[in-house]
């Protein structure tokens, strides 16, 4: 049976859920914390946040409307460096307290049913979370049945070499009880198979990739 340590009784909105974790795990960050590399290349801890709570949190039209803006402004030939620049403008005036709390808002949004509910909102949330939170040192405590419906989902969308590997390895997430791939099984954590699965590397750079702790002597599921 899938175990965990964040409440999830089956009621509710799961993605509210979700926000509320990650709020309360990044509630008593101290502010140099909030400045340091997340696991998402080019962005601090702050930057990840501030994406997490425009992106989950504005209206759809928003969004079209923001990254417009933001790409004529900044005569940016690829939204993604829109995206970036939103990010970095929002942290910039925010504190991590102001995130924190508007990660608060956004899940009452998502608890009374306002606002966008599909898996892919679901998957933003945990990944940029552990973007956010794995970085320096926290862990998220996310739902078993959360971290099973990002596991699969980021097993779908990860790059060839790790579905390649899927083909011929089990990665176990052991604490969470749930598993992506077939044949010999690696244990680790559900951390770390969604941060295999979505290719976060360490900020200190090198090819090696992040992963959250596993017990001593386990298999690493980086070598699967």
């Amino acid at each position: 049976m899938a175990r965990s340590s964040s409440v999830d009784d089956g009621r509710g909105n799961p993605i509210a859920h979700a926000l509320e974790a990650l709020a309360d795990t990044l509630s008593t960050l101290p502010d140099d914390q909030w400045e340091a590399e997340s696991l998402c290349a080019g962005w601090s801890v702050k930057d990840a946040v501030a994406h997490l709570a425009w992106r989950v949190g504005s209206p759809t039209p928003q969004l079209a409307g923001d990254i417009l803006r933001a790409t004529v402004a900044g005569r940016h030939l690829n939204p993604m460096s829109s995206i970036d620049g939103i990010a970095h403008d929002r942290a910039a005036v925010a504190s991590g307290t102001d995130l924190v709390d508007e990660l608060r808002l956004v899940a009452a949004d998502k608890q009374s049913g306002r606002g966008r509910t599909n898996p892919g909102e679901l998957f933003e949330v945990v990944v940029h979370g552990y973007d956010a939170a794995h970085a320096v040192g926290r862990h998220v405590p996310f739902a078993a049945t959360t971290t099973h419906a990002v596991g699969r989902q980021a097993a779908t969308l990860a790059g060839l070499r790790t579905r390649l590997a899927l083909r011929t390895r089990t990665l176990l997430a052991a604490d969470d009880g749930w598993s992506v791939g077939s044949g010999p099984v690696v244990e680790g954590t559900a951390e770390s198979v969604i941060l295999y699965l979505t290719g976060r590397r360490s900020p200190t750079g090198g090819r090696a990739r992040v992963l959250a702790p596993v017990p001593p002597g386990a298999p690493h599921p980086g070598i699967a």
